[in-house]
């Protein structure tokens, strides 16, 4: 019997209620195309600073569903030949947080919060797989473990490799990353784990 995924209705309620719409979770190609001809937010290249602002929600669907595993990242490398690490700057001020009515309506429609903060960081290489892990955010929830990665090729990319077994029910894992724009709220889906992103240029 094939693992069940996400409800489609869950997920279509998720999209309506937060107002998101990227497509659903999916891996990038080997290597990130090149960025189309449109607005600089909407391709989102590189913040001028050289560093960039993450807020993110990671909850969990009360209803469990199977453990399962994301579609694994391939991978890839910056066309420079050169490869930069991931730095953490710092947390994220309050005053810059987008994502608090995102979590107060996930409360209200029945999803388990576990997590909800925001850091600023630098960029790795794209392909240099260099996360940032949970603990240096100041994520610290018991059975929720991994990193997040921001990668800037000549596309931004954000992705995570999550592994939850906090409750009691199967270990679920999510390992995936993505394109992103800046200030566009992007949904990761899985089967039993949800992750909400918002990335913003500079500190």
């Amino acid at each position: 019997m094939a693992p069940r995924r996400l409800p489609t209705l869950a997920l279509g309620l998720i999209t309506l209620m937060l107002g998101i719409t990227a497509a659903p979770a999916q891996s990038p190609p080997a290597r990130p195309a090149a960025a189309p001809a449109t607005t600089p937010a909407a391709a989102a290249p590189a913040a001028a600073s050289g560093t960039y602002s993450v807020e993110v929600i990671v909850f969990r669907s009360t209803g469990g569903g199977d453990g399962g595993t994301a579609a694994p990242m391939r991978g890839g490398s910056d066309s420079s030949g050169t490869t930069q690490v991931a730095r953490y700057i710092g947390p994220l001020p309050g005053s810059r947080m987008q994502l608090g009515g995102a979590r107060e309506k996930l409360a209200r429609g029945g999803y388990r919060v576990l997590a909800h903060t925001g850091w600023v960081q630098t960029a790795g290489s794209w392909g240099s797989r260099s996360g940032l892990p949970l603990e240096r955010l100041g994520i610290r929830v018991p059975g929720l473990s991994g990193s997040f990665m921001l990668e800037r090729g000549s596309l931004l990319h954000l992705g995570m490799d999550l592994r939850y077994a906090g409750d009691g029910g199967p270990a679920a894992r999510i390992n995936e990353i993505r394109r992103v724009r800046f200030n566009e709220r992007n949904y990761y889906d899985h089967p039993s784990l949800g992750i909400i992103a918002v990335v913003t240029p500079g500190g």
